[in-house]
């Protein structure tokens, strides 16, 4: 089960399967505050280099950029659908019985 990001900053690496990932950085530039700003320097550094952008992202189209922690700790970037709140809630009430 994934997890939201909040544990510091991550940098760009680039792996060995010839991939653009992100890893936990102490010094560095991004977090889940700048998202956004990260998956867009992962494209830009992707098509710079001619490597591939490791990132997530369903067969729904997604617009939004999220930073998650997989099982294992390690973060990924994922592009989500944005999340619509419903409109309104309702509670049945529950009746006691015996």
């Amino acid at each position: 089960m994934a997890m939201i990001w909040n544990r510091g900053n991550v940098s760009i690496f680039a792996n060995t399967k010839g991939e653009v990932v992100v890893k936990p950085d102490v010094d560095g530039k991004f977090n889940a505050d700048n998202v956004a700003e990260l998956y867009t320097t992962m494209l830009e550094v992707a098509k710079k280099n001619k490597l591939t952008p490791k990132v997530y992202k369903p067969e729904s189209s997604g617009d939004t950029p999220l930073l998650f922690a997989d099982k294992w700790g390690k973060p990924y970037v994922a592009v989500l659908p944005a999340s619509k709140a419903p409109s309104k809630v309702t509670v049945k009430k529950v009746l006691k019985l015996a």
